[in-house]
């Protein structure tokens, strides 16, 4: 789950189409490929990146999802990408495949189609990325998957220990291993990202226990 944070003043020129309800500011947009809001949310997280690490982001996940803010700006968004058949972004980083390696660090068998893959995340403030991860933690149980894999700063895991979850650590994200050596993705790669996995149904119940208004969110 690469991360960046985009400034609160920048996110006036990633405005969302007009025209929706403004009940909906604050819920959850889920834009596949296709999907006439993509390209404002996929402009949103390139800047953000672009921004924070000078990087070139070119790979999007399968599904995307933005959190609205005011003024029919993004506050934040994400994408998610199934385990299936195709290699995942991350399993670039991997010698086996994901649901092996995670198998190994557990010590117990994983299915393949337990596991979808979290990226791209992009937030105006370190606030609004802990309501996407509550949000996507809800979204990945209704999903109906077991366990999420992502690649995290120290900034993310900051805000995972705000919200008392503990991801284990798969592999270092080496830049080495992808195909122009992380050259695209600016200084990203000098915060150290490690490869990740959290228990989804863990995590949805520790958030189901925290207080609506809860200063942890």
């Amino acid at each position: 789950m690469e991360s960046a944070h985009v400034s609160v003043s920048e996110l006036g020129s990633y405005r969302q189409p007009r025209g929706r309800a403004s009940g909906l500011q604050g819920q959850l947009r889920t834009l596949p490929r296709g999907h006439r809001e993509r390209s404002s949310l996929e402009r949103f997280i390139a800047a953000s990146y672009a921004r924070v690490y000078g990087a070139e982001v070119v790979h999007f996940a399968d599904h995307l999802v933005g959190l609205p803010g005011a003024c029919d700006a993004w506050a934040a968004g994400v994408g998610y990408t199934l385990a299936g058949a195709d290699r995942l972004f991350v399993e670039q980083y991997l010698d086996r495949p994901v649901e092996a390696v995670i198998a190994a660090s557990l010590g117990a068998a994983i299915d393949r189609a337990q596991v979808v893959e979290v990226g791209n995340l992009a937030a105006s403030t370190a606030g609004a990325a802990r309501r996407l991860i509550v949000c996507m933690t809800a979204l990945l149980h209704r999903l109906q998957r077991t366990w999420v894999v992502f690649t995290s700063t120290r900034s993310l895991l900051n805000s995972f220990a705000k919200l008392e979850i503990a991801p284990i650590v798969l592999a270092k994200a080496d830049p080495a291993r992808l195909p122009d050596g992380g050259r695209s993705w600016g200084t990203y790669y000098a915060t150290h990202p490690q490869v990740m996995t959290a228990n989804v149904p863990l995590g949805f119940i520790r958030l189901a226990t925290v207080p609506p208004g809860s200063s942890s969110i």
